[in-house]
């Protein structure tokens, strides 16, 4: 089993929520976890914005030693243009980072670990969500 973390996952386990570090542990034994380079771009602008930098990269460094990291690609980039065509078709915009997270676990098969009310929504074809913040 694959999971794809989201940035607001990561940076739960990042401050030690027990639900999601239980969560994470649980999923290590079991199968494989995975990150999008997106989801890293937004981890390290987090932390270029903060007042504690340094420490904060480091924290990230060392918790991305643990997940493998999606590159975008082209499968994935088709993904997005398809899910974002079909979503407009139907009235459901979403936002692009959103929708290039989405498209990378649906393109590696992967559960999708947000707590992102917009990914959650169920309106994704194709795509399988948890949160594990509740």
């Amino acid at each position: 089993m694959k999971w794809l973390l989201d940035t607001n996952i990561i940076i739960h386990a990042l401050n030690g929520v027990p639900a999601v570090r239980r969560r994470l542990n649980e999923a290590e034994e079991r199968g494989e976890i995975l990150t999008s380079a997106v989801v890293v771009g937004e981890l390290i602008y987090g932390a270029e914005c903060s007042a504690r930098c340094e420490e904060n990269r480091e924290n990230i460094r060392q918790k991305l030693e643990r997940i493998g990291i999606v590159p975008l690609d082209a499968r994935v980039a088709d993904r997005w243009g398809t899910l974002k065509s079909r979503l407009r078709a139907r009235g459901r915009g979403k936002a692009d980072i959103d929708l290039l997270i989405a498209a990378t676990a649906v393109e590696e098969g992967a559960i999708l670990v947000t707590d992102d009310a917009a990914l959650l929504a169920g309106d994704i074809p194709g795509l399988t969500v948890e949160n594990w913040t509740v």
